[in-house]
């Protein structure tokens, strides 16, 4: 299965990779195809003296545990996702968080789904009839764990 993750989860993995959000990342049993942008990647060097503070780990264990994430995500360069996919997810994301048009686009660009802990966006989006989203619980429901 194919989704694309948004930046909260990455963070989530990296701070406590032995819970469920880093037990799906890193578990090589879960068939998953994840996608990310590039903008996760520079958003986690950029946050990485808080992200040490907040899961108490040494750097080097840190650098150890995103390296372990990254070898799971495949990162799209956002540039190669064609400009009416992103005025499209730009609609939709318009009125409720425009710094996740991006996740939107990459899931429409590779016609998958988005694993996302933000509820605010999922039930923004949905309510605008438009379902690309996955939360932590329905994918753990669908990989049957």
């Amino acid at each position: 299965m194919k989704i694309v993750i948004d930046t909260n989860l990455l963070f989530s993995a990296i701070i406590k990779p032995n819970g469920k959000i880093g037990e799906i990342i890193l578990n090589p049993s879960f068939s998953l195809e994840i996608y990310g942008c590039y903008f996760s990647y520079i958003e986690l060097f950029k946050h990485k003296e808080k992200i040490l503070k907040v899961s108490k780990l040494q750097e080097n264990e840190l650098l150890e545990i995103m390296y372990q994430v990254f070898k799971k995500i495949i990162f799209i360069n956002e540039t190669t996702i064609p400009v009416d996919v992103i005025n499209k997810a730009f609609n939709l994301t318009s009125n409720i968080d425009e710094k996740d048009t991006i996740f939107v686009a990459l899931s429409q660009y590779l016609d998958c789904k988005i694993w996302s802990g933000d509820l605010e966006l999922i039930n923004g989006i949905r309510a605008k009839g438009f379902d690309c989203f996955f939360t932590t619980n329905e994918l753990i429901e669908k990989l049957g764990i």
